[in-house]
């Protein structure tokens, strides 16, 4: 890992406190000025209340979130600014788990397009032939094929972490090496 150079890192929250992380992570940027980004998915649900309806704000996979910052500023937000992180280890090299920009970029993209049509698996599908969506919303997106009940889904996966899939028609994807 180059020193001053800024990755993503999948980090774990302790149950239901995303948004307090955030919170903290907030604070942290303005008062103390961290050179730090995040992202936590989050999509809106609206749920029936005797009289009302609410709307409210969920993550939308529990107790994770993305930090993009030096390793250094990574390890310093939980040692030294105590904000509840617990970066998930990559399982081969025991190191903190960075994911790639490409996977990333592509990740919050699709999150960003409709977080509601993503469909997600801890558990990998089997693996299929590398694609690029090359027409539509997603253009651009790089992934693999997986073919399920006559329907085509592109998978974005990033390792260890979780893999994400979403509906793509067949004639929108070109394969990639």
């Amino acid at each position: 890992m180059i020193e001053n150079q800024k990755y993503w890192f999948a980090a774990r929250t302790r149950d239901k406190q995303e948004f307090a992380v955030r919170k903290s992570l907030d604070k942290l940027r303005s008062e103390v000025h961290l050179d730090i980004d995040y992202y936590l998915p989050t999509r809106i649900v609206i749920s029936q209340l005797k009289y009302r309806r609410k709307r409210s704000e969920v993550p939308v996979i529990r107790n994770l979130i993305f930090i993009r910052a030096t390793k250094q500023t990574a390890c310093d937000l939980s040692n030294v600014y105590s904000v509840r992180l617990f970066y998930m280890k990559d399982l081969f090299t025991h190191s903190m788990l960075v994911v790639p920009d490409k996977q990333m970029e592509d990740f919050m993209f699709i999150m960003d397009l409709n977080p509601d049509g993503v469909g997600f698996d801890i558990e990998p599908f089997a693996a299929g032939n590398r694609v690029k969506v090359i027409k539509g919303e997603l253009s651009g997106i790089e992934g693999e094929v997986v073919t399920e009940a006559n329907k085509t889904y592109i998978v974005i996966r990033i390792k260890g972490v979780l893999v994400a899939s979403i509906k793509v028609p067949k004639s929108y994807l070109k394969l990639i090496n």
